[in-house]
This record gives structure tokens, C-alpha cells and sequence, in this order.
């Protein structure tokens, strides 16, 4: 009878804790939301977590904060998302470096992808490929001509070694079949006077970074990263068009929560989150930083993870980069 009877209240306990959890899920949110930028303020990641938290405040009744914690090419913030508690309390935004790190640092203090719930995928944002104006060559096809007429003397800058930049250079010279330098910088900011002069030949930037340069001369556009036409510059091709097929070059940004955080909280954030993007204001704002909003589901932005990791992963080993030295 005392087995029973205690059996009875184990399961009533049981009902009383799920019940418990279901009203705090019902509840959500009840109080601050934190939004994590693992990167330094300023860049496209900070404003998009920004955009997002002055907008999902009043949509909530809820207080909304952005916390900095820029380090070690965004790990030291990823690795503090990837261990708060997976309560829908505590988000964070991430761009496209964060699935090219397992590729590039061994050993990571995290999964990208088992240790995350995607939330939405914000926006994409195209690549551009930019050139010397002191180069000769106009379009894709004349830079692979000059360059292979004289091989290893071109050079391509990158924001650094790793950066996105530096893999879609090395991944556009082995497509190629042409021989060049890379040559790292601090950012892309510090390359562009070397660009400008001649002193390195060609590099890949987000459109922000270098559309003031592209309105004055001081560079030259000759091909959008794709996977289609900018529509900043609808008459420049793609570097796909110009025959280097399967060749894309996006950067893009994600909100991402703990694993483990309860469904009904993913997709409440996500209809918050993907209301907000859909906003003409928002839009607006991505469309100067040269970023499409995309706003999809949770399981579309797990399977885009999925997909750019094993694509950087692939082209490391394939172009044998490594940032160790």
C-alpha cells in the first residue's frame, strides 16, 4: 500500500513539475532578454543584434540587451552562448566566421553546430571581388588571362589569416588555376590603400566596405560574389557567369540560442525575430550594408549551418590553409 501510495505522489510530483514548466514556457518572456555579439562593436553583427533588440523590446514588454564579448575570432562570445542556460534568456548573433572556426581552430571549446539551436538566418550579404585600378583587366575573365601571362607576381589581400576573405581568394586562384600571393591585413580598412596603388592586384570585400571606393575609382568591380547579380550593380556579373562555376562568395549573419532550449520558446523567438526583419525600416537599414534579409524557419537556418561548415571545412582541407604558423 506505501509502495503505491508513494508511487501515486512520485507521479503526481511528476504532472506538478511538467505543469510547472509548461506555464513557465506559457510565460515566456517574463524578463531581460540578453542578445550576445561575439565581435567588437560596430561591425554587421553588432548592428544586427541592435536592430533586433530596439525592435523585439516593444514587441515583447520585455527589456532587451546586447553584450560585446569580442575575442579569438569570436570564440570567447560563442563559447558563452554555446554554456548559458538554454532558457530563450539568452541569444546571440553570429556571421559566417562561425562556420569556418572548426575548420581553422583545434580544438574548439564548442560544436558550431550540435552545441546551437538556429533560431532564423537575418540576411546574406555578396562578396565583391575588387581590383587594382592600376591593373589592366576589366572583367573575371581578363584577370585569370593576366595572371596566368604572369604567374605569382599578382598578390590578394585578406582581412587576416583565416578570414573569409583569404579563403574565397585562395578558393578563387585554385578554381582558376593561377598562381598569386596572399597577402593578410589587419582588416579590410588597412588593405585599401595598397589596393588603390597597385602594391596587391585583387581581394574579395563585403559591398559596404568598398562601394565609396567603387563610386570614385579608387578600385574597380569586376564581379559580384553571387550566387546572383547585386542589385547595387545589376550590370556586373557574377564570378560563377565569368565561368568559375560553383564559386560563391556570401557573408552572412544567424541567431543562434543554447541547445537544449525548449521549442515553443525557438519559435516564438523566431516569429518575433523574422516579424522584425520584415519590417521596410529593417530592410532598409541591411540594404545600406549591402545585406538581402532572409528570415527564415529554424530548421532552414540549421540546415544552412550544416551546409556552410561542411563547405569550409571542405575548401580548408582542399586548399590546405592553415593559421597555426
Amino acid at each position: 500500500m506505501k509502495g503505491f501510495l508513494g508511487a501515486c505522489a512520485a507521479s503526481l510530483g511528476l504532472v506538478a513539475l511538467m505543469g510547472s514548466a509548461s506555464q513557465a514556457q506559457e510565460s515566456y518572456p517574463s524578463r531581460a532578454i540578453r542578445i550576445i555579439v561575439p565581435y567588437a562593436p560596430g561591425g554587421q553583427g553588432d548592428i544586427t543584434a541592435r536592430l533586433i533588440g530596439d525592435n523585439l523590446a516593444p514587441a515583447i514588454g520585455q527589456p532587451v540587451t546586447v553584450e560585446n564579448r569580442a575575442g579569438a575570432n569570436g570564440v570567447i562570445g560563442i563559447d558563452a552562448l554555446a554554456k548559458s542556460p538554454p532558457d530563450g534568456y539568452t541569444i546571440g548573433v553570429v556571421v559566417a566566421s562561425h562556420a569556418l572556426s572548426p575548420a581553422l581552430i583545434k580544438p574548439l571549446p564548442y560544436d558550431p553546430v550540435s552545441d546551437f539551436t538556429p533560431v532564423t538566418t537575418t540576411a546574406i550579404t555578396q562578396m565583391a571581388m575588387v581590383t587594382s585600378p592600376t591593373l589592366e583587366a576589366d572583367t573575371v575573365e581578363e584577370f585569370i588571362a593576366y595572371a596566368k601571362e604572369h604567374p605569382g607576381e599578382l598578390a590578394y589581400k585578406s582581412a587576416g589569416p583565416g578570414s573569409n576573405s583569404h579563403l574565397f581568394g585562395a578558393w578563387f586562384a585554385d578554381a582558376a588555376g593561377i598562381d598569386m600571393i596572399h597577402v593578410p591585413y589587419k582588416g579590410s580598412g588597412d588593405s585599401m590603400p595598397d589596393l588603390m596603388s597597385g602594391v596587391v592586384h585583387m581581394g574579395f570585400d563585403t559591398l559596404p566596405a568598398v562601394s565609396g571606393h567603387i563610386k570614385s575609382g579608387q578600385v574597380k568591380l569586376i564581379a559580384a560574389g553571387g550566387p546572383a547579380r547585386s542589385p547595387q550593380y545589376p550590370d556586373v556579373p557574377t564570378v560563377a557567369e565569368a565561368g568559375i562555376e560553383g564559386f560563391v562568395a556570401n557573408s552572412w549573419g544567424m541567431v543562434l540560442a543554447p541547445k537544449g532550449t525548449p521549442p515553443e520558446i525557438v519559435d516564438r523567438l523566431n516569429k518575433e525575430i523574422v516579424a522584425i526583419l520584415d519590417k521596410p525600416e529593417v530592410k532598409a537599414r541591411f540594404e545600406t550594408m549591402g545585406a538581402d534579409v532572409v528570415g527564415n524557419s529554424p530548421d532552414e537556418a540549421g540546415e544552412m549551418l550544416e551546409s556552410e561548415v561542411k563547405l569550409y571545412t571542405d575548401l580548408v582541407e582542399k586548399l590546405k590553409i592553415d593559421v597555426t604558423n
